[in-house]
């Protein structure tokens, strides 16, 4: 559950754009399977690598202002004193929640969409090729 608030507002894209690419590899597979042999289906599957990419872009742009939230943090606590060190480190530490929870549930993301694809690639080319 602290996963869930360490990314911030990121968050909430990251859980849409799960809930579209699971609907996605779950579409594809359904289309995927019901076609016939040898019939012509659209490439419903490249939806799937589409929604990975997102994902991992979606991430990406939490790491930039996770970044900027530890800079702007870092320079606004000066000095030497233990009171703004401990509210400096604090600061930092927020920060590096922003900077890698949505990234590392990005390329998470991106990696299902990858291997999804892969595999309904394959499924494409084995019931329709």
């Amino acid at each position: 559950m602290e996963i869930l608030t360490a990314t911030g507002p990121w968050m909430y894209p990251l859980l849409i754009v799960a809930g579209c690419l699971l609907v996605s590899i779950v579409h594809s597979f359904h289309v995927i399977w019901n076609a016939e042999s040898g019939s012509s289906v659209a490439p419903v599957h490249h939806a799937v690598l589409g929604w990975g990419v997102l994902a991992g872009v979606v991430g990406l742009l939490g790491t930039v202002i996770g970044f900027g939230k530890v800079a702007v943090g870092a320079r606004a606590v000066t000095g030497s004193e233990r009171a703004e060190l401990e509210s400096m480190l604090a600061v930092l530490w927020d920060g590096v929640m922003v900077i890698v929870t949505p990234v590392t549930i990005g390329l998470w993301l991106f990696t299902i969409a990858l291997i999804a694809w892969l595999g309904l690639h394959y499924l494409t080319r084995q019931r329709l090729g």
